[in-house]
């Protein structure tokens, strides 16, 4: 008999679904545990599986598409020929409920600003129905792709739009200081040799004879439901906790002088100083377990296992990989593990488990010359390190004016969980571990 196969929710925080990809055609017939489709989560892209035998008959939305988990997105039965009328009827009443919902957890219609456009030819035959986000897809294809022809950017008394066959003789100069100030040369009478337009000429034009302001359209990029989330997240973490900041600057000489050792000495062996400073993080938490906790309404869980989230920025957004038992590994086992989960996070391939479930988390902006800034908490943690850049500066040692190199932490704190003085006494023992990292290696 044919049933309905819905969106599932295969991530712990996912409210909505992409369908990226179909696996499994129409009038195909596929083995228990075949995989359907690819479906783009809040945090990475993951595979719906189908746990019976059977036949797909019927996609109900195209590709590209955003469902709420529960929502049929396909028909499928045990036979091709099966009747699948009632199904496709009760498909439109639930569309037509969902969509009509006030919280309806559908496709969002992407505002946009029509251009205007010259009365169009007579449309062709109207093609078949299609799904509403499949209709939207192909307008907008249809209209990015399309040239701009000349008369969509003509306006009356527009000087943009005036012909540029007779392009006026002008001096570089001039040329430069027109386009700075929006001046259209075919409009300012040149006195130089032959006519020609000198910034004199320019410097003595009319105001009235700027183009005025070039602007861009506005450009409106969908909410993936990554950032959908990030935002859902970051709100209620800014709302609900009651966060101070501490801030340290550490003195970085011997974290230089490590990598630089371990760089000559096992040159196969990548280590940077983001592994470095898991490393010294997960030490610090080990013997700080008043910070590697979270808040319950009825207690304070100290967590048993150190695991380390790494901020990593994605095009749609941020997702923290997990470094399990980060205080147990070495740093050539860190690095090969952050750089291998990096590089899935990119790819949207990592798994659940693989972004959820951290005790603490570093966000580190030091390699795009970022000195200082801080972090909002990811809850259920109680805290964020906020990493800068290692710069070389001026300091004063033992009376005397030197360079050395120094970085800025500022961490994000749960007064419900953290206060000042236990903060400050974690950033103490990461100050130790940090200027000698000799230690980190024992």
């Amino acid at each position: 008999m044919a049933e309905f196969y819905e969106m599932p929710s295969i991530s712990p925080t996912m409210e909505i679904g992409t369908l990226v990809q179909w696996k499994v055609n129409e009038g195909d017939a596929f083995e228990s545990g075949t995989i359907l489709a690819e479906i783009g989560t809040d945090k990475a892209n993951m595979d719906a599986e189908i746990f019976d035998a059977g036949v797909l008959l019927k996609r109900l939305v195209a590709e590209g598409a955003e469902i709420p988990p529960g929502y049929p997105i396909a028909i499928w039965g045990e036979a091709s020929d099966e009747d699948i009328t009632s199904l496709l009827a009760e498909f439109e009443v639930r569309k037509t409920a969902l969509e009509a919902g006030p919280a309806a957890a559908a496709p969002e219609p992407v505002a946009t600003t029509a251009p205007v456009v010259p009365p169009a030819p007579p449309a062709p035959p109207a093609p078949a129905a299609q799904p509403a986000s499949a209709q939207i897809g192909s307008i907008e294809r249809r209209w990015m792709g399309k040239p701009l022809t000349r008369n969509f950017m003509d306006a009356p008394g527009d000087i943009r739009a005036a012909s540029t066959d007779e392009r006026p003789k002008s001096s570089p100069l001039a040329r430069k200081v027109a386009a700075d100030r929006g001046i259209d040369l075919r409009r300012v009478q040149g006195t130089g040799p032959g006519g020609r337009i000198i910034r004199a000429d320019v410097d003595n034009a009319p105001l009235n004879m700027s183009t005025g302001p070039v602007t861009r359209p506005d450009a409106s990029v969908r909410n993936s439901p990554m950032r959908k989330t990030i935002a859902k997240r970051l709100l209620q973490s800014h709302q609900d906790i009651p966060v101070f900041f501490l801030t340290a600057t550490f003195d970085m000489q011997g974290f230089v002088d490590l990598r630089a050792q371990l760089k000559q000495q096992l040159p196969d062996v990548r280590v940077s100083y983001n592994d470095i400073l898991i490393k010294a993080v997960a030490r610090s938490l080990s013997e700080h377990p008043d910070v590697n906790a979270q808040w319950t309404a009825d207690a304070i869980v100290q967590k048993g296992a150190v695991d380390v989230g790494v901020a990593v920025a994605l095009p749609s957004g941020l997702i923290t990989p997990v470094v399990r038992s980060a205080d147990t590994k070495g740093l050539a086992a860190i690095g090969s593990e952050v750089r291998e989960l990096a590089g899935r996070a990119r790819d949207g391939k990592l798994g659940v488990e693989e972004y959820t479930g951290a005790t603490f988390t570093i966000s580190n902006l030091g390699m795009m010359q970022i000195d200082h800034f801080t972090a909002i908490i990811n809850p259920p943690e109680s805290a964020i390190l906020a990493v800068g850049s290692i710069n070389e500066v001026p300091v004063v040692v033992d009376g005397q004016l030197s360079t050395g190199w120094r970085m800025k932490v500022t961490m994000s704190c749960d007064h419900r969980v953290i206060d000042g003085a236990v903060g400050a006494s974690f950033l103490q023992t990461l100050r130790r571990y940090v200027e000698s990292p000799v230690l980190l290696l024992a």
